[in-house]
């Protein structure tokens, strides 16, 4: 969000060690009270005047605001948060469905089933409905709702194209047939700010 609205600003990344999935960084923040206002978890969003935001959702809203990417009226807004919330509902799907490495009480081939069920059958499913949604908000090829950027073009790029590695392909054989869905991707990767944080950014884990 940061890059898609050309704001100058800090990227603070914890290190994970990858064999214990522990930070010291981490720690440390949680001990010190820097992530109080996000019941001690990361992210969290520092403004210019010192205040600290918590709340993944919360995070995006207020930057969308201050971007111009919740329409210009009340309804606009509402509406442009309805599909966000769409888009939420599938990444809810796939922690439900309980295949990644995370998950516990499931074999192996038990995730693996389940992963396949989820890129094969449901996920697109629910991206058809997703699709069918905004042919009744966007006015414009490439937008999700009218004809300009919004908060939801970007919320829809990021389950899309800026999921985990390891599910980027699967994800992309999963979406391949949405015209407008890949429409309004291409539209967010090319804007300058977010195709230069891209190449840019730090690497982590997450």
């Amino acid at each position: 969000m940061l890059a898609f609205g050309e704001e100058e600003y800090d990227d603070n990344r914890y290190q994970i060690d990858p064999a214990t999935f522990k930070s010291e960084e981490f720690l440390k923040a949680k001990e010190s009270g820097d992530l109080k206002m996000n019941l001690n978890r990361a992210p969290v969003l520092i403004t210019s005047d010192g205040k600290t935001i918590g709340q993944s959702k919360a995070i995006e809203r207020f930057l969308a605001k201050r971007f111009g990417l919740m329409g210009d009226t009340a309804e606009d807004e509402a509406v442009i948060d309805c599909i966000a919330e769409h888009v939420r509902d599938v990444k809810d799907g796939a922690r439900f469905k309980g295949f990644s490495k995370f998950t516990k009480g499931k074999t192996d081939e038990e995730k693996e089933r389940d992963r396949k069920e989820w890129f094969d059958v449901d996920m697109p499913s629910m991206l058809e409905k997703l699709e069918d949604a905004i042919s009744e908000t966007s006015s414009s090829t490439g937008y999700s709702f009218g004809s300009k950027p919004s908060y939801s073009d970007v919320v829809i790029w990021s389950l899309l194209r800026d999921c985990f590695a390891m599910d980027l392909e699967d994800t992309r054989k999963a979406s391949e047939k949405f015209t407008s869905l890949n429409a309004i991707c291409d539209q967010v990767a090319n804007n300058p700010g977010v195709a230069k944080w891209l190449k840019e950014r730090p690497e982590s884990m997450f």
